[in-house]
């Protein structure tokens, strides 16, 4: 494992078997086989309110304590799942606090109630497989209960900590929008951990009372991050440039709406629970509509196919673990069918986890060539994390 002949005798198998095109593939003349409009990327970045600034690093340094009780004890691996729920809530910091109060059961944080509410009151205008034995209902109410507590856990299918966790009757538990992005069907679909049959209907919702504990609309605060994009849809609003805005996290998405409809900024969704019917009706009216300028999609929307070149603006609001995701997003805007010169921009808050997941995301394309061995892999793992927290 790990081994680079290894790679390249795999390679030198599959070359003249395996036909591979790509934007860079060239004809025997040394032509481009693909000729697009030109595609500029840049990042936006954004500093922190003192106000937010304050919140970050208050739940930054309570992180770190926790990070490093692991180091200490030599199981940093073995807590891995806890860890990426750390870092989960501080990049989810990075778009917006209240993204921090999302679940509104989470006891954990409620110490920082002091700092979110100065957040609010003092940054306003501040830019198995089917055995045939179904688990018993004990066992999903415990399970349940363990989830409502604010039990860490990582969702099988994106490799990230819980958002909006659903129990499947087979009692495995994972990311709504990914469950249901991964069925091909409308209403049900196979259990991506043991290939069971599940019924939309039969998912079990982790209960909330809410999925923010502040009204979001009533104290409504931009965060820095939110300010600096609609800076952006404003200049493109003149010229009716159509825009989309990518996350990962479908109650960003949530926040969204609030200052889009406020400036009066048409938009439409597409994330993961939408059928197939009506993800053709939103990409429809996107592409038909004049007036509707700005597309909010899910990155874990999925759709290889879509084709959104009525677009030529992509805004990535937050940096995801594996750079092909985002580079995956962005090809459904620039693609066959692109007539402009397409804007990609990244959005990255300085001096917080969100940098420093750059540099991790440079140390994976290490390891994705295979150029490392498993020890390697495992030693690499390690101090990624704890860049991530230095």
């Amino acid at each position: 494992m790990g081994d680079r002949r290894g790679l390249k005798m795999v390679q030198a198998i599959l070359r003249p078997i395996m036909l591979r095109r790509t934007k860079c593939s060239t004809d025997r003349s040394g032509r481009p086989i693909l000729v697009l409009p030109p595609a500029n990327v840049g990042i936006v970045y954004c500093e922190l309110t003192e106000a937010e600034k304050d919140f970050y690093d208050a739940l930054f340094k309570r992180s770190k304590v926790k990070f490093d009780q692991f180091v200490e004890q030599g199981r940093v691996l073995h807590n891995y799942a806890s860890i990426l729920e750390l870092l989960l809530r501080l990049r989810q910091c990075c778009d917006h606090p209240f993204l921090v109060m999302s679940r509104a059961d989470t006891n954990e944080y409620s110490d920082l109630n002091k700092l979110a509410k100065r957040f609010l009151k003092g940054s306003k205008g501040a830019v198995p497989r089917d055995t045939g034995v179904a688990p018993s209902k004990a066992y999903i109410m415990e399970v349940v209960k363990d989830l409502r507590k604010g039990e860490e856990g990582e969702c099988p299918i994106c490799l990230e900590a819980f958002e909006d966790a659903v129990l499947t009757p087979c009692a495995h538990r994972m990311c709504r929008e990914c469950i249901l992005t991964s069925w091909r069907g409308i209403a049900c679909g196979l259990c991506p951990v043991c290939r069971t049959t599940v019924n939309k209907q039969d998912l079990i919702t982790a209960p909330t009372n809410s999925r923010f504990q502040v009204d979001v609309d009533k104290n409504w605060v931009e965060s820095s991050k939110v300010s600096a994009l609609l800076q952006e849809l404003e200049k493109l609003r003149a010229s009716g440039s159509k825009s989309i805005v990518f996350s990962q996290w479908t109650a960003f998405l949530d926040l969204l709406q609030i200052p889009l409809s406020r400036n009066n900024i048409l938009f439409v969704r597409l994330d993961g629970t939408l059928n197939q019917q009506q993800r053709e009706k939103v990409i429809s009216r996107f592409t038909e509509e004049n007036d509707i300028l700005v597309l909010l999609m899910s990155l874990k929307a999925g759709g290889v196919g879509i084709n959104l070149t009525a677009a030529c603006n992509a805004f990535l609001m937050d940096p995801w673990w594996n750079p092909a995701v985002e580079e995956q997003a962005v090809m459904r805007v620039h693609r066959i069918g692109q007539t402009k010169a397409v804007s990609i921009k990244r959005f990255i808050v300085k001096g917080t986890v969100e940098e420093r997941m750059e540099a991790v995301q440079a140390r994976k394309q290490q390891m994705i060539s295979g150029a490392l061995t498993d020890q390697e892999v495992r030693t690499a793992r390690i101090e990624e994390l704890k860049m991530l927290f230095t």
